[in-house]
């Protein structure tokens, strides 16, 4: 019991770093297919994530050292089906004629091992039932599989890391492991009336991502800004021998914000993915004068202005007379003003309030989101 509750927490703190590289893909993926994300959906999600980590860190561990794995001479695989129930006799001192010996059938550590294996992947057919709504038939060939490739793994010694398998490729490891998913899938019936539904789970996450939220909206910037700093980068290269001017780069980068919402009806390409839309306030189709006034504003108070603002201090501190404190309190204040509006329309996005650039342009951004499909 001690090495399984280590395995478990090697498990544990393995983790944070395999959620950490899944977040932000799944983060993505959910604002983009649902337009939310949900906290009940990430714990399922995340608990099942964390789920397979454990079942796999129990099968690969205590891993032995090259030396002690290459020594092993010991048989590689067991094909025979029900070995377990010899394994049992023989580990017990079971006499038939002497009833004081039956106890020893149930307390009785090859027992021990085959109920393991079969409770390890009884949460797998929960999971497979309750949140992807696999069939029966589906649940119990997933856990098939996947008790394949955990006895795969110990077969070719930990995908051939080793020089052989350090732990038996066992038969009896796979119905158990397959009984396991097949016993969660009947297990959770009960339950299904306590939980709440997968179909209810997809309804309150597209619900909610008919609000845009600020994150969804800084997905669709950030996708926004690598396409116009690609473009801003290679068309100015072509470019080049009809123009040598030194801003064709910032003028690429601009005309793309000011273009592709006229070429997708209101989407640039990191709106599209994100699926957003602009519109104008009574949601209608914006004209090309409103996404030129939304995002000329945009750049200029976000872009052009702190430029700006720099080179005018720069410029007050080269005049003659000016003490250089003189400039660095001036950068200061400005700086400081210009952060407090910043931060004003962070918090205007994050209560799903108009920014300064909607209003003035007449614009604002909807969700496209409009129905569900499976999946994560």
């Amino acid at each position: 019991m001690e090495m399984y509750l280590e395995v478990i927490k090697q498990a544990v703190i393995f983790f944070p770093g395999t959620a950490f590289l899944f977040t932000l893909p799944y983060i993505i993926y959910n604002y983009r297919k649902y337009g939310s994300v949900l906290s009940l959906r990430i714990l399922i999600v995340y608990s099942f994530i964390l789920y397979l980590i454990c079942a796999y860190f129990l099968v690969i561990l205590p891993l032995p050292s090259r030396e002690e794995a290459a020594a092993m001479t010991g048989p590689r695989a067991q094909l025979i089906p029900f070995m377990f129930l010899a394994d049992i006799v023989k580990e017990s001192e079971f006499v038939p004629g002497r009833p004081g010996t039956w106890l020893t059938l149930i307390n009785n550590k090859a027992l021990f091992q085959t109920v393991f294996n079969i409770l390890m992947t009884v949460p797998f057919g929960m999971y497979l039932r309750y949140y992807f709504r696999f069939s029966f038939r589906r649940t119990v060939l997933s856990a098939f599989l996947l008790s394949l490739f955990f006895e795969l793994t110990q077969l070719s010694g930990l995908y051939f890391i080793y020089p052989q398998g350090y732990r038996l490729f066992d038969v009896d490891d796979l119905m158990a492991n397959t009984a396991g998913g097949a016993l969660g899938y009947a297990a959770l019936k009960p339950l299904l009336r306590l939980l709440p539904s997968r179909q209810e789970i997809d309804e309150a996450s597209f619900h909610r991502g008919q609000t845009v939220s600020l994150i969804r909206r800084m997905i669709a910037f950030c996708c926004d800004f690598l396409c116009a700093g690609f473009i801003a980068a290679v068309l100015p290269v072509f470019l080049r021998p009809f123009c040598r001017c030194h801003w064709l780069p910032w003028l690429c980068f601009l005309l793309y914000f000011l273009f592709t919402p006229v070429l997708l009806k209101g989407q640039t390409l990191g709106k599209r993915f994100m699926r957003l839309r602009i519109v104008s306030v009574r949601e209608t189709s914006a004209s090309w004068r409103q996404y030129t006034i939304r995002y000329i504003l945009f750049w200029g108070i976000f872009g052009f202005l702190p430029v700006l603002l720099l080179k005018a201090v720069q410029f007050l501190g080269e005049l003659p007379g000016i003490q250089p404190i003189v400039p660095a309190i001036f950068l200061a204040l400005i700086m400081a003003g210009y952060c407090f509006f910043v931060l004003l329309e962070v918090v205007r996005t994050a209560l799903h309030k108009s920014l300064f650039y909607e209003r003035i342009s007449g614009t604002k951004i909807l969700s496209t989101i409009r129905g569900g499909f499976d999946g994560l």
